[in-house]
């Protein structure tokens, strides 16, 4: 999808800055339409490879096709793809934060003068309010919107155009292909936008999402303390989130806030990975362009609903 979206975009700027002749530009147009609609057929092969890609263009269209090509490199492809899978995640996991947070305020407004034993080096301290207590953790997760808002300004530039490393002796416009790929602007330095770039954002990224899962994972082990207690004060409503035991019928577990852990958990592992791959490694190569940090982002959405469900469902006596 993205490489047939990084063609479109290729042929409009190359005709606009005469790289290319109109009639060549309709032809590269008919061409992409044509591989794209079939890649959407169902069962249809959706190559990953601009390699394998470029042969269904010509196929298509004819050698001449491959002039889309001009002034760009996979270098530059596989970056910006980097990004626009990363920026689709993020939009996604930003929504999911939303609706944690909105999870958590319901639930903060129902109990506003509630009181709950509070701790201090996991000894009770002094009482204050549930209300109190969930406000504390909304309080996190707007820094961490905040977090999410900066970085989107750092995320959103684009790298197509800037070939290898340094461009090429076309008039590639790449502020233009910026536009029509919805970034808000290039990736000023070439050689940054490929290979020194890829490395610090997605680092960037994975930080920000092992933030919200560190956050969302003290929230549950607050929980699942009490929740020992014999006789545990915010509990999860029975249901689908809970579950029976096999051997003792009476009992419901909090399977949901297992869950949840167990998510976070992940979250924190790929993020490390993120940067364990990273690691020591000099530019030009391709290991910090991987997908850990799309991959952490991803935990990270699916830990948040989970833990939004979970926030729906507690019950305070």
């Amino acid at each position: 999808h993205w490489m047939g979206e990084m063609n479109k975009a290729a042929a409009v700027m190359l005709l606009e800055q005469n790289i290319i002749s109109a009639a060549l530009g309709k032809s590269i147009a008919v061409a992409v339409a044509r591989v794209m609609a079939d890649g959407a057929l169902p069962g249809a092969a959706r190559p990953g490879n601009y390699m394998v890609l470029e042969k269904l263009l010509v196929k298509a269209g004819g050698a001449e096709i491959t002039r889309v090509h001009s002034g760009r490199s996979r270098q530059d492809m596989l970056a910006t793809s980097h990004r626009l899978f990363l920026r689709d995640q993020w939009l996604d996991t930003f929504d999911s934060l939303a609706r944690l947070r909105a999870s958590m305020l319901d639930l903060a407004g129902t109990h506003p003068h509630d009181l709950i034993p509070a701790y201090t080096h996991n000894v009770q301290a002094q009482p204050t309010s549930f209300g109190h207590y969930l406000m504390a953790f909304t309080a996190a997760l707007q820094r961490l919107a905040e977090r999410m808002r900066e970085s989107w300004v750092r995320l959103n530039r684009s790298p197509l155009g800037s070939g290898a490393l340094g461009t090429s002796s076309f008039p590639i416009d790449r502020p233009r292909l910026a536009q029509l790929l919805g970034f808000d602007g290039a990736v000023e330095n070439s050689y940054d936008a490929n290979h020194v770039a890829p490395c610090d954002l997605g680092v960037e990224v994975a930080g920000i999402a092992a933030s919200g899962a560190l956050t969302g994972e003290a929230f549950i082990n607050d929980l699942l303390a009490q929740y020992r207690q014999t006789r545990p004060w915010i509990v999860l409503r029975e249901g689908g989130l809970t579950g029976p035991s096999t051997i003792m019928p009476q009992k419901r577990n909090p399977i949901v806030l297992v869950a949840a852990r167990h998510q976070a958990s992940n979250v924190v592992a790929q993020a490390q990975a993120c940067l364990m791959v990273a690691h020591n490694i000099g530019t030009g190569l391709l290991e910090h362009r991987g997908n850990e940090a799309l991959f952490a982002l991803q935990s990270t959405a699916g830990f948040f609903d989970t833990l939004a469900a979970a926030t729906a469902a507690l019950t305070l006596d």
